[in-house]
């Protein structure tokens, strides 16, 4: 069962830790790309207003008003501390449990390293799933030489298939070659 914070409750403008609970009482890390740093008036919960260096971002995501922390860490792990150099640069943000104004919060916090990219799934010709890692042997290994050989990229199950009963590549039936994959 998915729980709601409670700080959901009161919707804010700004991005809290609150924001990446996962509903089960836990903490999520979020990927963003920063679509531009500002300087901004931000009212605090007694209406005094003071000027804040706030992160927006290209998706739907809420801003951020950085601290001194987060502001160190990113301009660190960008190499750079002018914040105009900041637009355009993908970064990882989670939470953290800090000890503040005499309670512990869950604060948010700009990771000190940059999101792993994540590889483009290449289907297999064949069967239409994804073609993965297989018995060490790196995906771009795999489609290199399915295609040489096979003409087209083609996960390992699939390609055994075609070479075990000598068919053609394109040949092999999808539901049979979406069983092979589920056998292997």
């Amino acid at each position: 069962m998915t729980k709601t914070h409670w700080r959901e409750i009161k919707q804010t403008d700004y991005l809290g830790g609150h924001d990446l609970a996962d509903g089960k009482g836990g903490f999520r890390d979020i990927t963003v790309t920063i679509k531009r740093a500002m300087k901004r008036q931000v009212s605090d919960i007694h209406g005094d207003t003071t000027d804040e260096l706030v992160l927006e971002f290209a998706d739907k995501t809420k801003p951020m008003i950085m601290n001194v922390t987060n502001s160190r860490v990113l301009a660190k792990l960008l190499k750079t501390a002018y914040i105009e150099d900041w637009a355009g640069k993908e970064i990882q943000i989670g939470t953290e449990k800090v000890k503040a104004f005499g309670e512990v919060h869950d604060a948010l916090r700009i990771r000190p390293y940059l999101p792993k990219k994540q590889a483009p799934s290449i289907p297999c010709a064949v069967c239409g799933k994804p073609i993965t890692p297989f018995k060490g042997a790196p995906v771009d290994t795999i489609i290199a030489k399915s295609t040489e050989e096979l003409g087209q990229p083609t996960c390992i199950p699939c390609w055994n298939t075609i070479k075990e009963e000598g068919l053609e590549p394109n040949t092999i039936p999808k539901q049979e070659a979406a069983n092979a994959v589920d056998e292997a």
